[in-house]
């Protein structure tokens, strides 16, 4: 890496640690970042999902004590979030650079506007809870379909996991916050793994944007805060935007 390769991979992982821990949305950054640094697309992505994956332990532990009040099976939650996010990962590193360049417009324009709308979506779908109870096969169906786009690609998979937790019936923000973090951490945890053992991670990226994202996730606990959470997520809007329309541009322009 050039001095200034370094520091945008830096920098980018300070601001995606960041916005993950006030509104999500730091795949956004990372991604591209990485592309522009001179990674390989694919590379860029499986770095990108290692590097991140130590904010998403942090938030987890935050929650840890509300995780042992949950009544939900959580073992069979765990199992079919674990066999998706696998065939997902397996997908990507079946994928080649091309495809994948010409796929990723698309899956950041669908996770821009899961970003967007996400509280339309779960209020939606609280509505139509409301309305009847879900069979349990259509909620495990759910969860393997988000674990398999999480473990290909991931963005905006918390917001479809939230809405999920509505379609179970959980209420409480902070414990479908809880249970979230830890389904998150483990569709992650599994493509992590599956990159690592197939030598699809450039630790030298993965290390500096790691530390970026540690450093920003602690400043934003610490400093950010006082920040109207509105302009967080019209900045990470603008953001999601202008990268959805750069590579639009890139691959079809």
């Amino acid at each position: 890496m050039t001095p200034l390769q370094f520091s945008a991979i830096f920098t980018a992982g300070i601001l995606s640690g960041a916005l993950n821990a006030l509104a999500g949305g730091g795949g956004f950054i990372t991604l591209p970042a990485l592309i522009w640094s001179g990674s390989l697309p694919i590379l860029a992505n499986t770095t990108g999902t290692v590097a991140v994956w130590p904010g998403a332990i942090a938030a987890l532990y935050a929650y840890r004590r509300r995780l042992r009040r949950r009544d939900h099976p959580i073992g069979i939650y765990l199992a079919v979030v674990s066999s998706g996010s696998a065939a997902g990962a397996v997908l990507l590193l079946f994928t080649t650079n091309s495809f994948f360049m010409a796929l990723l417009p698309w899956l950041l324009l669908f996770a821009t506007l899961v970003f967007l709308f996400g509280r339309n979506l779960t209020a939606g779908v609280r509505a139509f809870r409301e309305a009847g109870r879900i069979p349990p096969l259509v909620l495990y169906g759910l969860l393997f379909s988000i674990a398999v786009y999480g473990g290909y690609f991931g963005g905006g998979m918390g917001i479809m996991t939230l809405a999920v937790l509505t379609l179970i019936g959980m209420q409480d923000i902070h414990e479908m916050n809880a249970l979230k973090s830890l389904l998150v951490v483990v569709i992650s945890g599994v493509g992590v793994v599956a990159f690592i053992l197939a030598g699809k991670v450039e630790w030298g990226r993965c290390i500096v944007m790691a530390s970026g994202c540690i450093l920003g996730g602690f400043g934003a606990g610490y400093f950010v805060q006082k920040i109207d959470p509105v302009w967080v997520r019209r900045i990470i809007a603008l953001i999601a935007v202008s990268m959805t329309g750069y590579f639009f541009f890139r691959a079809y322009g």
